[in-house]
């Protein structure tokens, strides 16, 4: 990976010389842990509205730009970071650089388009509420880290009703400058593209961005929680409790650790749940990390009448220190030819520069896998008794919560 610097923005070059297209982002360091309460959801509503128009292309030309060579144009929000990004031939470059620009920074925030796409936005927002999985982690997450760090990316209901053009185009004043972006490159990256970059980007006023984050989180645990939802046939189940951050050095034996329980078909958790038992249809595990501190959740889906067997096999599969080291090269395997598969995918490549860029860690995968390749048994093992034992907090979604809650005392 090779870094320069373009009228004040950090921009990260993946060269795949062979590769006949080229992925590129405009990532924002801003995402909606930054936001007050006021406001939640701004974020979110920004990269929503940038799609709507800019001062150089309506909202119908800056798609049909990229799409109409067969690319493909998007954005995301999350919690530190909003980005926008395409993957297109390579010789649309020049044209794909603009539309993101455009996105990034001018935006037209009309009021006519604001309420088109409040509408759009209510509806997304409906369709979470609706998915019992997405419910489920929302709650999971808002309750285990109470304040900005667990709020909805999305926002709230009544924040998202109340959020004006005006709103919009302030916060995105406020927030949205060339020192607080950085931009990723992957893949077929010419010499001149890095110069018609810096053409289409030396207009941007410089401006001093602030990155100020509310204190990292600290993990709250809870008495278990249950939602009734009467239109589901079955329980869907999250257990979740802390593990440490990005910039700890016990997150290479988490992340084997966490592979061999929950990644894959021959993982431990599909294995000897729904292999074995046949409890469940889905099961695994997964990993969110913030650079001081992360959660560690497992997750399944069930009928009602199971779940007094299935925590039952899930206590005694967490609790089986030998079952977990004979999965130790799985787990270590798994992980590393996971991360090589990404080394032949520019997209790919480029989604884990943006990841830890997003978190402040310019930590290259080649780092990743020479660090993971120090992973022993021993430090496999000392992290499976530091992260796996002990006290969870539990969350549930389905039909009555009478026999959850019995379960769960």
């Amino acid at each position: 990976m090779e870094k320069c610097t373009i009228n004040d923005i950090e921009t990260f070059i993946i060269p795949f010389d062979k590769a006949r297209t080229v992925s590129c982002a405009f990532l924002i360091k801003k995402g909606s842990a930054h936001e007050p309460e006021e406001l939640a959801g701004i974020s979110h509503f920004i990269e929503h509205m940038a799609f709507r128009g800019t001062k150089k292309y309506d909202h119908f030309s800056l798609k049909y730009t990229v799409e109409v060579v067969g690319g493909s144009l998007n954005a995301f929000t999350d919690k530190l970071a909003t980005a926008y990004y395409a993957k297109v031939p390579e010789f649309h470059f020049e044209k794909t650089a603009d539309v993101l620009k455009e996105l990034t920074f001018h935006p037209v925030f009309s009021p006519e388009d604001t309420e088109i796409e409040r509408k759009i936005i209510i509806e997304e927002y409906k369709m979470a509420q609706d998915d019992p999985t997405s419910k489920l982690f929302d709650t999971l997450i808002e309750t285990v880290w109470p304040g900005p760090y667990g709020r909805p990316i999305i926002g709230r209901r009544e924040t998202i009703e109340k959020i004006s053009a005006e709103d919009l185009r302030e916060y995105h004043r406020k927030n949205y400058s060339p020192s607080d972006t950085k931009i990723v490159l992957a893949g077929k990256v010419k010499d001149q593209y890095l110069k018609f970059l810096e053409d289409i980007l030396k207009d941007l006023k410089k401006s001093e961005g602030k990155n100020d984050l509310p204190p990292s989180p600290s993990f709250h645990f809870s008495e278990p929680r249950y939602i009734v939802r009467n239109d589901l046939e079955q329980v869907h189940v999250a257990i979740a409790k802390p593990v440490c951050g990005r910039e700890d050095e016990d997150i290479y034996p988490l992340f084997v650790l966490n592979t061999a329980l929950g990644s894959g078909m021959s993982s431990i958790l599909f294995h000897e749940i729904r292999e074995k038992e046949g409890f469940v249809y889905d099961v695994f595990s997964q990993l969110y990390t913030l650079k001081e501190t992360g959660i560690l959740i497992v997750y399944a889906a069930l009928s009602p009448e199971k779940i007094e067997e299935f925590f039952e096999k899930l206590r005694a599969v967490l609790s089986s220190r030998d079952l977990f080291m004979r999965n130790f090269e799985y787990g270590k395997m798994r992980y590393l030819g996971k991360l090589e598969m990404i080394t032949d995918n520019p997209a790919g490549m480029m989604s884990f520069v943006i990841d830890n860029l997003s978190h402040s860690s310019l930590e290259t995968l080649e780092d990743r896998v020479e660090k993971v390749k120090t992973v022993t048994q021993e430090k496999y093992q000392r992290a499976y008794e530091k992260f796996l034992s002990g006290k969870w907090s539990v969350f549930g979604i389905g039909l009555s919560r009478e026999g959850f809650l019995k379960i769960m005392k």
